[in-house]
């Protein structure tokens, strides 16, 4: 068995050693055997099949698959068998099990060779016939009761089966059952169109593979090469990937372009010290409830540091309590480029990632393992109000992240300019205010100009009016030179630096940049010194004040004299200089809130324009979805998904009727709202850009203003709701809600698994509220294609999904104080006898896995 589960090995089915009469070997008779095998590990030949020409060797048998398995490498005996057919005879490769055909100290092989070519001599000639054509030679097969299977040598050449046969006696062979079952694989197909022709002979497709057919040591490995997916070296793994050839033979070493999970580690608690490989295909833990599938599966959310929406509380105390106090929780990652990674999470804190050398990395989960997905218990069969939406954006998370950051700068956007609209809206007021003080303090001053005392003491209230003037002007150079210094700050220059960076082809363009890019940090330099100059200038504007304000103390007494002099007991000197001050500020006050106001047309503008920008980007978003749910659509005839932009008009109106609690609106009124308007955004801009006319249609004045007054209050927080689009899934043409539980669930998980943005899918027993038919017809089915891209790790009791899945790396726990698990994969026997045991179905589901069971059930007949 492989440590993670099943996995991709050449195979040659046709190999002669030295005791074949083709097969020259010029070394020392006791080297044969190591050097055969170091041939073979040389060309990465991990399966073997002997298969010498009328003959069987049982020591040189046994001397190789000793030593080969020392280097990890399987020999299955076999024999190529010259058969009674066609004009030259048809060369047949017979692979054996050897469970069967040599135990007990007794060689069947050679005793039925024997039995072929009685009264036969010279049979190791590779020419020389057997006494049986090809159903004959199934018929005595058959009779022995032991297991085998066949495979026809180099098809295309003499004494191949095309060559030989041609089409009307192939058609002939492949209505005998014997021929169906037993043939699984045709090596050296060469010519394109034989292999229709061959379907059509056949009337189904077969397997066809590659050996090398060696008459030296140098010829072993040579030639197309084959690929077989096993879970164990074993004649029944080998046999069953021939019978499931789509899936588990190949002329390449198929690539994996996507991250996975290699492994999980924990330390402390009920997992101490517990490592459980996977493959980065499909992977199930089984075992009775209770027996610690789930925490497992909550272990591996938690280390990915992913949500857990429902039943949150359980989900988080269930890792707590797998993990315990100070318990850690290691996952060894292989990205889609082949790169290690490690993600280490300690109980309480954040997940940590780390290089192959050990070192912390500062990039995200996602960049190692690409948007994973998980779904616990009762997660796809909970299907509240916008759950569908809901998952759609965790489905398409990935690819909206950037416009939904851009939602969030537009928002910043409209806030700032609504607050400063906002404030405008009580200028025309302050300034109505302002104007009438004014015309207040001109009266009273008025007075003091007829009577000559304005005059008198025009040197003092001049003075002041300078003074305010430069006070206002130091203000103003302050703040402007805050507002500088602070965007300057903000500049990052190493953005502008290019030394550490080499162009392979356009080192020359790149030359011609940073020649430019100095330009512009020596101008940003340049800013730098202007700062400063703005600096040392406020001083000085700061220190002519110093210098003003001394002068006007020092002319203190001379102002004091000027309104000893004045002889009107009805008119107080100093009231005339407050006065004249005061007019003054009031004066520059309107002038300021007269600019604010003269920017009320370019703020609406602004905000206009943010709200279109906004949803601009919303339509983008919503145009992701399109593509994801055209996807989803195209890719299977069960499921039709619908989307309705901003369309959730349920959600909007409860939204309604919670942020606007207090106004006074009715259901009714509610519900018109959410019609009538689009979202938050559109309301705030019908009240504050247009009178709320709108508004005013639906609802009374009074409640009008208890909506704008909530409006300004809140405004900030509502412009970031969005009305949700509306998703509808319908099933086998019909709404999801109008299904059953079972089939909302067959629904939901269709619509995870016809996903292709995700590395990883985590699933919390997918089967639960399905039954059998719908596992097999839709779910499984749909796994077997998207497996190849995408890891699967599932916790489930149906046995359907990791049989007829064909379950690469199958997990038995069991807990008995602490969890253990036991680590299989459907290719070996003890794993077919857990699965027997802990997740025995129906009769229906039996019959569905005939292939597999039959395969496995032959397979434990010794």
């Amino acid at each position: 068995m492989f440590d993670n589960g099943c996995e991709w090995i050449r195979c040659d089915f046709h190999l002669h050693t030295r005791k074949d009469k083709e097969f020259k070997y010029t070394g020392e008779d006791n080297s044969f055997v190591s050097d055969y095998v170091n041939k073979l590990e040389s060309e990465k030949i991990k399966i073997g099949v002997i298969t010498n020409h009328n003959k069987f060797d049982l020591q040189e048998y046994k001397a190789l698959k000793k030593t080969a398995k020392k280097k990890d490498i399987f020999i299955l005996p076999g024999v190529e068998l010259s058969v009674k057919d066609g004009k030259n005879g048809v060369h047949t490769l017979i692979v054996f099990n050897p469970e069967d055909w040599i135990k007990n100290g007794e060689n069947h092989i050679d005793s039925f060779l024997t039995a072929a070519f009685q009264g036969i001599s010279n049979r190791e000639n590779e020419n020389t016939c057997c006494n049986f054509d090809i159903n004959t030679l199934l018929v005595e097969l058959e009779k022995l009761n032991k297991d085998y299977f066949i495979v026809f040598a180099h098809i295309e050449q003499r004494s191949g089966l095309i060559e030989e046969c041609g089409g009307g006696r192939l058609s002939s062979l492949a209505q005998n059952h014997e021929f169906k079952k037993r043939v699984l694989g045709l090596q050296k197909l060469r010519t394109f169109d034989n292999k229709s022709k061959i379907k059509n002979w056949f009337g189904y497709e077969i397997a066809f593979v590659e050996g090398s057919d060696p008459k030296k040591l140098d010829e072993i490995g040579k030639g197309e090469l084959c690929y077989v997916k096993i879970g164990e070296y074993s004649f029944s793994a080998l046999k069953f990937s021939l019978q499931d050839y789509e899936n588990r033979i190949s002329n390449e070493e198929p690539k994996i372009n996507h991250g996975y999970i290699q492994s999980i580690a924990f330390k402390g608690g009920k997992l101490d010290s517990i490592k459980i490989p996977f493959s980065n295909e499909l992977n199930t833990l089984i075992g009775i409830r209770g027996s610690g599938k789930s925490s497992i599966l909550e272990s591996i959310r938690y280390a990915l540091d992913l949500n857990a929406n429902i039943d949150k509380d359980y989900k988080e105390n269930l890792v707590k309590n797998t993990l315990g106090s100070g318990g850690e929780i290691s996952l060894d990652i292989i990205d889609k480029y082949g790169k290690h990674y490690e993600v280490r999470r300690l109980m309480g804190e954040q997940p940590s990632i780390l290089d192959e050398n050990g070192d912390e990395v500062g990039i995200s989960i996602n960049s190692v393992i690409n948007n994973p997905l998980y779904f616990g218990q009762k997660d796809l069969s909970f299907t509240q109000s916008g759950y569908a939406f809901d998952l759609l954006q965790k489905l398409v998370g990935n690819k909206i992240k950037m416009q939904l950051g851009s939602v969030d700068n537009y928002v910043l956007k409209l806030d700032n300019s609504i607050r400063n609209l906002l404030q405008l809206s009580s200028i025309p007021t302050k300034i109505e205010e302002l104007n009438a003080a004014k015309q207040d303090l001109e009266y009273k001053l008025k007075i003091f100009h007829e009577k000559g005392i304005a005059e008198k003491l025009n040197k003092q209230t001049s003075y002041n009016k300078d003074y305010n003037k430069i006070e206002y002007l130091v203000k103003q150079v302050n703040v402007t030179y805050s507002k500088v210094k602070k965007v300057y700050g903000e500049i990052d220059k190493n953005q502008f630096i290019l030394s550490d960076y080499t162009s392979e082809f356009n080192g020359e363009l790149f030359g011609n940049i940073n020649d430019i890019l100095k330009n512009i940090l020596t101008a940003i330099n340049n800013i730098s010194a202007e700062i400063e100059t703005i600096a040392k200038n406020e001083n000085s504007l700061r220190t002519i004040k110093d210098e003003f304000d001394k002068d006007m103390k020092s002319l203190k007494e001379e102002f004091a004299s000027i309104k000893r002099e004045i002889q009107d007991d009805t008119l107080d000197p100093d009231s005339f200089v407050k006065y004249t001050s005061e007019l003054d500020k009031v004066k520059q006050n309107i002038e300021e809130l007269n600019k604010k106001n003269n920017s009320r047309e370019s703020l609406i503008l602004d905000i206009k324009k943010s709200i279109r920008e906004r949803n601009e980007v919303l339509s983008n978003i919503f145009n992701k979805y399109e593509e994801e749910i055209k996807r989803i659509n195209d890719s299977q005839s069960e499921l039709k998904i619908k989307i309705k932009f901003k369309g959730n008009k349920d959600k909007f109106k409860n939204d309604i009727k919670a942020k606007f609690r207090g106004t006074g609106i009715s259901e009714v009124k509610a519900t018109t709202i959410a019609n009538e308007f689009s979202d938050f955004v559109s309301i705030i801009s019908d009240c504050i850009l247009d009178d709320a006319k709108k508004l005013h249609s639906i609802l009374t004045d009074k409640e009008v203003v208890k909506v704008y007054d909530k409006i300004k209050d809140n405004y900030s927080h509502l412009i970031k709701e969005v009305c949700p689009d509306l998703v509808e899934i319908y099933y086998h043409d019909k709404l999801l809600e109008q299904h059953s539980i079972g089939q909302r669930a067959s629904a939901l998980i269709l619509f995870v698994l016809t996903q292709e943005d995700n590395d990883l899918i985590i699933i919390d027993q997918p089967e639960d509220d399905l039954d059998n038919q719908i596992i097999y017809d839709e779910v499984i089915s749909t796994i077997n294609k998207k497996k190849k891209s995408i890891q699967f790790i599932f916790a489930t009791h149906n046995a359907n999904i990791p049989v007829l899945g064909d379950a690469e790396c199958v997990i038995s726990t069991q807990y008995d104080e602490k969890i253990n698990a036991d680590i299989g994969n459907i290719d070996c026997k003890n794993t077919h006898k857990k699965i027997v045991d802990i997740m025995e179905g129906g009769k229906e589901a039996f019959e569905k896995r005939k292939l597999i069971y039959t395969n496995w059930n032959e397979a434990s007949k010794v």
